[in-house]
């Protein structure tokens, strides 16, 4: 069992793009808007895909969509400040494109979702990765987790609302397989690609797809940390064969239109059950594993699940997104009708990054959805990386080769000084922070001459 290895977070952004023209806002299509969002990325690094000073990565994935990569975090407290960083950088480079814009007498209005569907039923993700052992045996893993995940969205949804209901998740109707080793025509939970972005001897990275993006940090704190504890818990040997769901693909659709938690669905051994019963089996058998930052999770995790048992959901609004968010669309509901189109467009609207447009930061101002990580460590996971994982060393690197002005490239794994002979240096381990090798490197990217 792996008592200390890194997450990650990869959020694909929805987003959209107006132009301003003599009569009136013109919206434009995908490729566009990614290169009108872009422009301020390509026109200083020359590539739609970078590495950052805080270790993270910022690029454009397949559909044109702005995506953001959290450093590698091996604290919950930093991979929160890390996500939300990631919000603070798409928003600023918004602001930066109509900038540019607008210096070319062109006004461009940019909005960009932190969500996963969009009006015409188009699914994109949010990814977790977490570090285990190349020795760890995947399938034992991802059946272990396989009934945590399509009950998950229990107590880590993002809620939708729909003209024939409200749901828990946004992605969870777009799930077809368990496990599968593709992320788009089979749309598994767990993907299968041996990609570590580490050693490959001793790592592999596990990569769950199945997740809502989430902006009440509460609610991220309790999905990437109740993933640890079961996961810690099937590494040490713990067993949930007899919750395996008969049709995973089902039973992910059942639990995400029942509100409740009671929906039956039929389990592979004999029998059914339903997402609070299936919780409550991974919430015990991973108390035990529940120490230092784990212990607070486990703790919130149980009070989840009893608000929802005693049919109190309000009682955890502020901590889990979907139940605030369909407080809100219930309010307003019973304002102006439940077929009133304001519905659908606070549910999108609850999804906005942009600052001054930010639903959520105006709410959590007011006290009403938890937060997590202060302002100020949020600003500072914008410009800097954790500081006990690889991203130290990989923001180093970065922070030298740019006030040296260095040809130089970096990955996850890999950091080049192009303009020096044997400048790279290639770092296996996630969880290593100090290295006597790239400390040379940036030294000698500060003294000597550049190779003709």
């Amino acid at each position: 069992m792996m008592l200390r290895r890194v997450r990650g977070v990869e959020t694909e952004y929805g987003l959209t793009v107006r132009v301003a023209t003599s009569t009136g806002w013109r919206r434009v299509g995908s490729d566009e808007a990614a290169q009108i969002l872009f422009r301020p990325v390509t026109r200083s690094a020359a590539a739609s895909s970078v590495f950052l000073r805080n270790g993270g990565r910022l690029y454009l994935d397949v559909g044109s969509h702005p995506e953001y990569a959290t450093a590698e975090c091996d604290t919950l407290a930093d991979l929160l400040a890390q996500d939300a960083a990631g919000d603070a950088i798409l928003d600023r480079l918004a602001g930066r494109a109509e900038e540019l814009a607008a210096s070319e007498g062109q006004s461009v209005r940019i909005d960009i979702l932190k969500n996963n569907l969009d009006s015409h039923g188009n699914s994109w993700g949010s990814h977790e990765n977490f570090q285990v052992e190349r020795t760890s045996d995947l399938e034992a893993l991802a059946a272990g987790l396989t009934s945590f995940l399509v009950t998950r969205q229990l107590i880590a949804g993002a809620g939708r609302w729909t003209s024939d209901g409200f749901r828990l998740s946004q992605r969870a109707e777009h799930m077809w397989e368990a496990v599968a080793s593709t992320t788009t025509r089979t749309r598994p939970m767990i993907n299968t690609r041996d990609e570590p972005h580490a050693d490959p001897r001793r790592f592999r990275r596990l990569h769950v797809i199945v997740g809502d993006s989430n902006l009440v940090q509460g609610t991220l704190w309790l999905r990437m940390g109740a993933t640890e504890l079961v996961l810690r818990a099937i590494e040490a040997g713990r067993r949930f064969d007899d919750w395996q769901p008969a049709d995973a693909g089902t039973a992910i659709r059942l639990v995400n239109r029942d509100q409740r938690g009671r929906a039956a669905f039929e389990l592979a051994a004999q029998g059914g059950s339903c997402a609070l019963e299936v919780q409550r089996a991974y919430w015990a058998a991973s108390a035990e594993f529940a120490t230092g930052e784990l212990a607070g999770v486990h703790r919130l995790w149980g009070q989840v699940l009893d608000a929802i048992a005693d049919d109190r959901p309000a009682q955890v609004a502020g901590w889990v997104e979907w139940i605030a968010k369909r407080r809100l669309l219930d309010a307003l509901a019973e304002r102006h009708g439940p077929a009133s189109p304001r519905l659908a467009a606070a549910d999108l609207a609850w999804h906005e990054v942009r600052g001054e447009r930010s639903l959520i930061q105006r709410l959590a101002r007011a006290g009403q959805v938890s937060r997590m990580v202060s302002a100020d460590a949020v600003e500072r996971a914008v410009d800097e990386p954790p500081a006990t994982t690889r991203a130290a060393l990989r923001a180093a690197f970065i922070r030298a080769a740019q006030s040296a002005g260095r040809d130089y490239s970096a990955d996850w794994m890999t950091l080049s000084a192009h303009d020096l002979s044997d400048g790279v240096v290639i770092c296996p381990d996630p969880l290593t922070a100090v290295d006597a090798r790239v400390e040379r490197l940036i030294e000698r990217m500060r003294t000597e001459p550049r190779r003709r």
